[in-house]
């Protein structure tokens, strides 16, 4: 008896904290046309079209904080980090603390 009563604990616990994992918010358009504005052009060299997801947070002071860029390539990489990192949003409607997951594609031009 005490060994089920262990299990449903154990059970009980586990589903608890995989249902308190905060999942990152997808990008609102306003907020996604001033990064697009932050991003401008890339300044490097650039074989095609790259694609990767871009997760960031907002800290209390209204900057960007990048988390990752999803990406093997280590320029598009510094690049998106050094663009965003600590440039302060003006969207109202962004949750300061909450991660935002936005998915980029930057085309060759």
């Amino acid at each position: 008896m005490k060994k089920l009563v262990l299990l449903f604990a154990i059970t009980l616990i586990s589903f608890t904290s995989f249902a308190n994992e905060t999942k990152p918010a997808n990008v609102k358009s306003e907020l996604r046309t001033e990064i697009a504005k932050l991003l401008g052009k890339a300044n490097f060299d650039l074989n095609g079209t790259l694609t990767t997801v871009v997760e960031f947070t907002v800290n209390s002071k209204g900057e960007i904080i990048v988390l990752t860029v999803n990406s093997k390539n280590a320029a598009l990489d510094k690049y998106v980090k050094n663009k965003l990192n600590y440039n302060v949003i003006t969207d109202k409607a962004v949750v300061k603390g909450k991660v935002y997951k936005m998915p980029l594609k930057i085309v060759k031009a």
